[in-house]
């Protein structure tokens, strides 16, 4: 029996995640899996493959059947001798700071195409991630909005996802930021965007990175902002997943956003991270424009 066919798969909600078992990615994965993958992630935006057991080789071989791999988050430490690979690590010493809604690095031009999360040691109970579908939420809104925001942008940076570090007195993690690409700080995208691969709309702010509407007074962009922000936490457009040891997990950056909940802290919890660019086949993010 090919992968292919020993392929099996599961939808956890009706729009957002489907878990894919029967396969074993630890080794490589083939062409026609790869693709039958690809077309998974594009409909249902989270994929959760349990029971593979990478390395940090196979790790990124996966990521690159995405992909060209990313350039890693310059805010996180890499994994010895991968230095594509990101480590997200709680312990007493460094409490969670992603429990916020964000999509990775949307402060970037071209941000990440694909994540792929893998767990590493994962605490007895809580540490769970939860994923919103941006296409659900842009097709929940009225047309009258939707009209409207189609013709807004709205301004992310680095520095907003990171206004934290000062409060936890991250003085080195600080100094990493200054040291920044001033590239990679700061992006202007459109409010409503289509989705370069398939070319469904999606509505593309965060409450992590996106700061404001450019154009409209300070109160009118927090207003218009915060309804979107809202409507991100409606539990009708989430997933849920809770980790288990040796699970991976595959989700489109430009669909979806995610938040880490912290409830396990002080529990030790580290997931590794590498995320796949724009490539030929998914088109380059922000170059469609915006819709109405």
């Amino acid at each position: 029996m090919s992968q292919l066919q020993a392929m099996r798969t599961h939808d956890i909600t009706a729009t957002i995640g489907t878990r894919v078992e029967g396969i074993d990615v630890t080794d490589g994965i083939s062409g026609d899996v790869a693709d039958a993958l690809y077309g998974l992630l594009l409909t249902r935006g989270v994929l959760v493959l349990p029971n593979q057991a990478l390395t940090p080789q196979g790790h990124v071989a996966l990521a690159e059947s995405f992909g060209p791999v990313g350039l890693p988050h310059p805010l996180y430490p890499r994994v010895p001798g991968h230095d594509q690979i990101n480590i997200i690590r709680n312990d007493e010493n460094h409490p969670p700071e992603n429990e916020v809604w964000h999509s990775d690095l949307s402060c970037r031009v071209h941000p990440p195409f694909v994540s792929v999360l893998r767990a590493h040691t994962i605490p007895p109970v809580g540490g769970d991630t939860l994923w919103a579908d941006m296409r659900a939420v842009h097709d929940s809104l009225s047309p009258v909005l939707r009209e409207m925001l189609g013709r807004l942008s709205a301004e992310h940076t680095l520095e907003q996802g990171f206004a934290f570090l000062t409060e936890f007195g991250h003085a080195d993690r600080q100094e990493s930021l200054s040291r920044t690409d001033p590239a990679d700080n700061r992006a202007v995208h459109p409010v409503i965007v289509r989705h370069p691969a398939d070319g469904r709309p999606i509505v593309y702010v965060n409450e992590s990175f996106t700061t404001r509407i450019p154009g409209m007074a300070p109160t009118e962009s927090r207003a218009i902002l915060g309804i979107l922000f809202d409507a991100v936490r409606n539990p009708r457009f989430q997933m849920r997943h809770r980790w288990a040891p040796d699970t991976v997990v595959i989700w489109d950056n430009w669909a979806t956003q995610h938040f880490a909940c912290g409830d396990h802290y002080p529990a030790f919890r580290e997931v590794q991270r590498v995320t796949v660019s724009s490539n030929a086949r998914s088109g380059e993010f922000g170059t469609t424009g915006v819709v109405s």
